[in-house]
């Protein structure tokens, strides 16, 4: 099984702006409609790369605001690593939107939630 890291986000006024906003950092385009109530953007330059964003499984944020969960996929985890820091550091860059990076397949506990709110 792949594993995959996850960006949470608070702030943001939908899924389908967080999608916008990661398609225009990849140079990607969206696809809705695949899974549903998820849009999951295609056409990065690296094809073994696969992102899928919806909303996260504990959807309501004590703040009361929806969380966006966008989920990395890729079959090598170095790759999949790098891809995640790439996309936390430009979305941090471009948005005022509160991050967290949660890597997926870490053992070591300390590695496993790298939380990088802003």
């Amino acid at each position: 099984m792949i594993a995959e890291d996850y960006i949470d986000v608070v702030g943001a006024q939908s899924v389908i702006e967080v999608a916008d906003v990661v398609a225009g950092v990849l140079g990607a385009r969206m696809e809705m409609g695949g899974e549903p109530g998820r849009i999951v953007v295609t056409g990065a330059s690296d094809s073994g790369l696969r992102i899928v964003i919806g909303l996260a499984v504990d959807d309501r944020s004590a703040s009361g605001t929806w969380t966006r969960r966008i989920a990395i996929t890729h079959h090598s985890d170095d790759e999949r690593a790098r891809w995640a820091r790439q996309l936390h550091h430009a979305l941090t860059a471009r948005r005022g939107w509160v991050l967290t990076l949660t890597c997926g397949d870490r053992s070591d506990p300390a590695a496993a939630a790298d939380d990088t709110s802003d």
